[in-house]
């Protein structure tokens, strides 16, 4: 009693005793049904657990399945179980038994399927009483996720509300395979129970069978035939079971006769927990058993003639389907009519919906008040399940079946031609569709779907309903319309709700509509799929990836946990930054998420960029990962790379050392093979000379600099050869950078590499590299301060980035320039310069200049291309920009170039070269000149055979050999010295192109590249100059055993050769990464002989994968759709698109 009263306030004057009750029960709110629901919650909370045990007592068996209150932050949504639930424990034991047995461990899946195929059997009940048992809640420490599917699910809605339970709110995946691998990510090394409740179809399971090995699987189904699981079939109650949820209903113990009319309807409707529920409802409203019994069995009786006229017996399954159906009937005919229309217009919504009064209010057009009442009402006359209540706010669900019968009710004729039917509403479904919308349109702003209020429904339904209502043009209206201060006011809204998915969603269901308008209207069509294609497109530039240095910085400052960063790593599309990102974020990792962070490094295609994320993890690799991890790099088949990450794993590995050591042996190129040795010398001291052996064999003198620089970290005793190999550097951008590096060495040649520094022209370079002297030098500070702030905005970013350790107040500034760098590239590196020197409060400033990054790089190049198409004026203009390097060797190579519009100006370029100071850069300016000035030939010459550099000589030699066809044995000698697999086959294929008799040896050369994507590069080279050898081209193409390469060597000897495009399109379509077969099919659209204009699926096709790359690059492929775009939807549905880059471009600047 003292725990009752504990709810009330106590009025009376003398505290003890039965006399002068005197107590007062202060209302929560003014709703009775909220009432009531609150206040049991406050009883169950206070009762002591006598009266608990008291009132299991009165039910056979228990009535309740204690649940354990979840932790914070570890999600928890299966649905509350039934006010009158009744265990079934011979059912609940065996079932959790199978769930946590060693069997559904192997499949991952334990499916619960009801026997019959019955519907209303108690599946999701019994689902939901599985997750809130203590001990499966303890076995899955890290929460229960539940998604209840239906006939049509939304899977992407669902999977994006697991991964926010999960507490990553930021990633807005736009598919469902990459909503899944997100998950998998976020899984992978929790303790976590998913539930996919009602499941109709086997593929909609699927993107839910995630998660690591501890993980499990729960389905329920009806009749889903779903393959590798454990199965569970479940039958109806027990007799007792059944009489027990009608007592419990009643409320007290059933007697006497009502005992025997109880047990008598219990049989009749076949132990159904459905059906015993809607009947219980019905005795509760005061129906008497005899009268509930006989109207059953007359209903029954009428559905078994309906159905099956003149049969002689009912099977089974029909029987208890009858007996469900007839209870529905008896229930909803004793319905008053207007809440027999408001059970009606429940059809509207889609299966399995939260309803709660704000969608009741417009659903029913009512109160809010009303439309609490009615839900009540609905839920005690059990034709409503209690939802789980958000901020004190009930919400409520519709069993499948009830939902079957709202719909055919809501559609059903008003008047029955049928005596017994119930009947309907007789509205169409666009009616009622558009009834309800015009309900909701009420509540915009000027008609405006973007205005609606919030009521936790419309805005993730909207589209739905405009479709079922016919409402097509709505829907694509919905997509434009503006702010008032001219942004996409549905991406507005749903970004300001945190439904950025349901924006996604619904992009994708107007792309949908607009293709299946083609037939009917190809221009209106072809526009709106290119309009949707560029709003993805944008979202993916959005979205784009986080430079790795930042990530690494946020998680280290816990703005974000490691799952979260392994998350978006995985969602990197391209592997070259998924590597580098991996590389700079594997310290930051706990030991936990190593595996998968192998497992992501294991899936990289390109073998170079495999390599890197296997070099950045094998430090942190735990022992049991590093065989793993071996295997990886062993089966690399490129030398260099191969031999990169042996040396990594060596340190942890001693026993494969000399495996790594003979892998770097074999690498032919100096400054690599130098690396690797370099790498590996710390446990094996006596290789030093021989790496200081392939540092010296480097015969370019920046390389060899940099190498021995690197070489005397761990032989101090060969500082000295590094400081005489930079001073040898001729260019004095370059040896002022080396010699900046060394000075922390040598504190003596700080003077000098101050005068180097000051002695730039190029004011970028001065910056950056007194920056960097201003580390040693402290009282040059406000001199780099100074030149940092004067210079371009890339330098100056990079500079302040550099200063930024001695000046912290000017880390804001540094930032800001930072944002201001134009080009996507630059703005990144400067970025991830800066990001482990800010402080957290500027951390989301830089978070979000990383996610506006845009490439402007290919727009530059598509400039510099049209240099040769300028006119006289411009001409001039780029003469004077030319003259106004300060640098010999650039201001050569620009005169040289102009000099090809302009040849008055050729003996000015020739005297810039000619000053040149380095001799390879010289001689190479001079080969470039020669061709246009004959009379120099004889000195260019003379300079090109003075370079040591192999690579650098062969390139000289070559172009004078057009000149010098007397040389040529020289050349090729000079060629054949190339210790660099692509560079040597790059060598010859260009002799090739004046001497036909060195095309076999060239193609010997491109054959033997090791790394493929260099070698797809060689081969296509080969193929557009030498149609000859097409046949021996196309046969080392297709042997190339990376998908990517082979399909992109493939599409560039297409161009050429137009009768293999065939082919190239199917190896393109093979690609399994929508990111490298996006980037091919580029490849594809720019062959002018590759149309797409015959085939309306394969433009769809094209479209939608196109768009899976950022913005700039979709612009790009739009321009080579362009004809495939006139001749699908004419001239029209070109200018259309022109106007959704304005909107898309202003909506997403």
């Amino acid at each position: 009693m003292e725990d009752f009263l504990g709810i009330l306030e106590d009025n009376r004057v003398k505290k003890k005793g039965k006399d002068q009750r005197h107590f007062t029960l202060t209302l929560y709110c003014q709703d009775l049904a909220t009432n009531l629901e609150r206040f049991n919650q406050q009883w169950d909370n206070k009762r002591p657990e006598k009266s608990k045990q008291q009132e299991q007592a009165t039910a056979t068996p228990a009535k309740t399945c204690q649940s354990l209150r979840p932790k914070p932050g570890v999600p928890f949504q299966a649905p509350p179980l039934p006010a009158h639930f009744i265990q079934r424990p011979e059912v609940s034991q065996d079932l959790k038994q199978s769930l946590l047995s060693e069997q559904t461990a192997k499949t991952g899946t334990l499916v619960v399927s009801a026997i019959y195929g019955l519907g209303g059997i108690g599946k999701s009940t019994l689902a939901a009483a599985i997750a809130h048992d203590p001990e499966v809640q303890t076995h899955f420490a890290d929460g229960i996720l539940w998604a209840t599917l239906g006939q049509q699910p939304d899977l992407l809605s669902f999977l994006s509300s697991w991964i926010q339970a999960l507490g990553d709110h930021d990633y807005k995946p736009t598919n469902t395979n990459a909503a899944s691998r997100h998950l998998q990510t976020l899984l992978f090394d929790k303790a976590t129970l998913l539930v996919v409740d009602d499941a109709w179809n086997p593929d909609h399971v699927q993107p839910f069978r995630i998660g690591g090995a501890k993980c499990r699987v729960l389905v329920t189904t009806r009749e889903a035939q779903i393959v590798g699981v454990t199965r569970y079939d479940l039958d109806v109650m027990s007799p007792s079971q059944a009489l027990a949820l009608l007592e419990e209903y009643r409320g007290s113990k059933l007697k006497g006769s009502d005992c025997k009319q109880a047990e008598a309807l219990a049989t009749t409707v076949g132990y159904l927990p459905l059906a015993l529920e809607l009947a219980a409802a019905q005795i509760a409203d005061g129906i008497s058993w005899q009268e509930l019994l006989t109207d059953l069995q007359t209903e029954i009786a009428r559905l078994e003639t309906l159905d099956l006229p003149g049969a002689q017996e009912v099977d089974e399954k029909r029987r208890k389907h009858y007996s469900l159906v007839a209870s529905f009937n008896l229930s909803l005919r004793r319905l008053p009519l207007e809440k027999f229309q408001q059970f009606a217009w429940l059809g509207v919504l889609p299966e399995d919906v939260s309803i709660t009064p704000a969608l009741g209010t417009t659903l029913w057009d009512v109160s809010p008040r009303e439309a609490r009442r009615t839900l009540q009402y609905f839920k005690s006359k059990a034709l409503l399940l209690s939802g789980k209540s958000t901020n004190g706010t009930p919400s409520y669900q519709l069993h499948d079946l009830v939902h079957d019968m709202a719909r055919r009710l809501l559609t059903a004729e008003a008047a029955t031609g049928a005596e017994g039917n119930l009947p309907g509403l007789g509205l169409t479904w666009p009616q009622a569709h558009g009834q309800l919308l015009e309900r909701y349109r009420k509540k915009t702003e000027n008609g405006l779907w973007h205005t609606l209020p919030d009521d936790g429904y419309s805005h993730s339904y909207l589209t739905w309903h405009l479709e079922k209502a016919g409402w097509v043009e709505e829907v694509h209206q919905l997509l434009q319309e503006e702010t008032e201060a001219g942004g996409n006011g549905w991406y507005e809204t749903c970004e300001r709700l945190d439904k950025l998915g349901s924006f996604v969603k619904d992009v994708a269901k107007a792309w949908q509509l607009a293709e299946e308008a083609f037939s009917s209207s190809p221009t209106r069509s072809i526009s709106l799929q290119c309009r949707y294609a560029l709003m993805v497109s944008s979202i993916n530039s959005l979205l784009g990836h986080i430079p790795g240095e930042l990530m690494a910085a946020l998680v280290e400052k816990k703005i974000w946990t490691p799952v979260q960063a392994l998350a978006y790593l995985q969602h990197i599309q391209n592997p070259y930054d998924r590597a580098s990102v991996l590389e700079k974020l594997a310290p930051k990792l706990p030991e936990t998420l190593l595996s998968e962070a192998l497992k992501i490094a294991r899936a990289i295609t390109n073998e170079s960029d495999r390599s890197r994320a296997l070099s950045g993890l094998a430090p942190y690799l735990p022992e049991s990962l590093l065989l793993e991890a071996l295997e990886a790099a062993r089966a690399i088949t490129n030398d260099t790379d191969r031999a990169r990450a042996l040396s990594e794993l060596a340190p942890q590995l001693p026993e494969i050392l000399s495996e790594a050591l003979e892998a770097a042996r074999a690498i032919t190129n100096n400054i690599a093979r130098a690396i690797v040795l370099i790498k590996l010398a710390p446990q094996l001291p006596e290789i030093l000379s021989e790496a200081l052996e392939a540092s010296r064999a480097i015969t370019n003198n920046i390389s060899r600099a940099i190498v021995l620089i690197e070489l005397a970290r761990h032989w101090p005793e060969i500082l000295s050869q590094a400081l005489e190999a930079s001073r040898a550097i001729t260019n004095n951008r370059d040896r002022a950078y080396r010699l900046s590096q060394l000075a922390r060495y040598f504190p003596e040649i700080l003077p000098e590499a101050l005068e180097a520094a000051r002695g730039l022209t190029d004011q970028s370079s001065r910056a950056i590299t007194l920056s960097r002297l201003a580390r040693h030098l402290p009282e040059i500070l406000p001199e780099a301060l100074e030149v940092a702030r004067a210079t371009d905005e890339s330098s100056r970013a990079y500079a302040l980035s550099e200063l930024a350790p001695h000046f912290p107040e000017i880390l804001p500034e540094a930032l800001k320039a930072t944002r201001a760098i134009t080009s996507q590239s630059s703005r990144a590196y400067a970025l991830s310069k800066l990001a482990p020197q800010l402080p957290e409060r500027l951390l989301p400033q830089a978070l979000e200049a990383a996610q506006a990054i845009t490439d402007n790089g290919n727009r530059a190049i598509l400039l510099s291309k049209l240099a040769p198409q300028l006119g006289e004026r411009l001409l001039s203009q780029a003469l004077e920009v030319a003259r106004a390097i300060t640098d010999n060797t650039d201001r050569a190579n620009a005169l040289n170039e102009i000099g090809a519009q302009l040849p008055e100006i050729l003996p000015e370029a020739l005297d810039a070269a000619r000053a040149i100071i380095d001799k390879t850069d010289r001689a190479i300016a001079l080969s470039e000149l020669a061709p246009k000035l004959p009379e120099i030939l004889p000195e260019a010459l003379e300079e090109a055979r003075d370079i040591t550099d192999d690579d650098s000589r062969a390139t000289a030699l070559i172009r004078l050999t057009q000149q010098f066809p007397e040389i040529l044995p020289e050349t090729l000698e000079a060629a054949r010295a190339i210790t660099d697999e692509f560079s040597l086959a790059k060598a010859l294929i260009r002799l090739a192109q004046h001497f036909p008799e060195i095309i076999p040896e060239a193609l010997d050369a491109a054959q033997a590249i090791s790394d493929q994507s260099l070698q797809s590069y060689a081969l296509s080279e080969l193929a557009r100059h030498f149609p000859e050898i097409l046949p021996e081209t196309l046969d080392a193409a297709r042997a190339l055993t990376d998908e990517f390469w082979r399909a992109k060597a493939l599409i560039m000897v297409a161009q050429q050769f137009p009768e293999i495009l065939p082919e190239a399109l199917e190896t393109a379509q093979a690609i399994q990464s929508q990111y490298h077969r996006a980037y091919a099919f580029s490849g594809l659209i720019e062959n002018p002989n590759f149309s797409l204009q015959e085939d309306v699926s394969l433009w769809q096709e094209f479209l939608h994968t196109l768009a899976c790359s950022d913005r700039q690059q979709f612009l790009e492929d739009l321009v080579n759709l362009s004809p495939t775009i006139i001749s699908l939807g004419g001239k029209e549905a070109l200018a259309a698109i022109v106007e959704g880059i304005k909107d898309v471009s202003r909506w997403w600047p």
